[in-house]
């Protein structure tokens, strides 16, 4: 039985889903339970795990990358266990991404999608999507910053997707397509970097307060989540 004969507009139901399943707005919820400022405005102004990771702390931002590789991963992988093309089941991973970036749940604000767009390519091409994470751990030990690590861990699975065996797993525009949403998710992350102000995740030094935008930073430059500790200078 075709995929599209059960109902006939069962693509749009499928990429609708995605999308608003993506949105879920996990750091942005756990957040608000623990009493911590909104993470889509204070910092770097992301729900994503890095941001609440700072907000809470590093296990909270485990937990939240946990939940964002999930949806990603539901996203991509129950499509195509229910029969749908590998076309669908990309763009299904995609608008989760998207969804995630922009939030219909939180005023359209969002991660960066890193998270779910490693879900979604597991689910595309897990092989890839494996060998690429040794990329972003070397870049992260490196630099001590997620934002180039995550650039080059997908650079890594979009170069490795579209060598053999895993040009067979999928569309070839789904590695480019997640590096492009990656990229402008993090532009300003680049800026910050071309500057030299971009925060550490660990040692010294941790953070620039020049890193932050003004409308993201409160008028003491500190931002405080539960148990007063210091979601802003790192």
């Amino acid at each position: 039985m075709e995929w599209e004969s059960v109902v006939p507009w069962i693509n749009v139901v499928v990429l609708v889903g995605a999308w608003l399943l993506g949105g879920l707005p996990t750091g942005l919820w756990l957040a608000r339970w623990q009493g911590a400022p909104d993470p889509t405005r204070t910092g770097s102004g992301s729900s994503g795990a890095t941001n609440v990771g700072r907000l809470l702390g590093w296990r909270w931002g485990l937990l939240v990358l946990a939940l964002d590789l999930l949806k990603g991963l539901l996203a991509g992988a129950v499509p195509l266990a229910l029969g749908a093309g590998e076309t669908v089941a990309a763009l299904a991973g995609l608008a989760a991404v998207l969804g995630h970036c922009a939030s219909p749940w939180a005023r359209f604000r969002g991660g960066k999608g890193v998270a779910t767009g490693a879900g979604a390519a597991l689910a595309q091409a897990t092989g890839a999507a494996l060998l690429a994470l040794p990329f972003l751990v070397a870049v992260l030990v490196a630099t001590r910053r997620m934002a180039p690590a995550s650039l080059a861990g997908t650079a890594a699975f979009a170069a490795l997707a579209a060598l053999p065996p895993w040009t067979a797993a999928g569309p070839f525009w789904f590695g480019p397509a997640l590096l492009a949403v990656v990229v402008v998710t993090h532009r300003q992350n680049l800026g910050r970097l071309a500057r030299g102000v971009e925060p550490t995740l660990w040692g010294k030094p941790a953070g620039d307060p020049r890193w932050r935008q003004a409308e993201e930073e409160p008028a003491d430059g500190v931002s405080r989540g539960k148990g007063g500790q210091d979601g802003g200078r790192t």
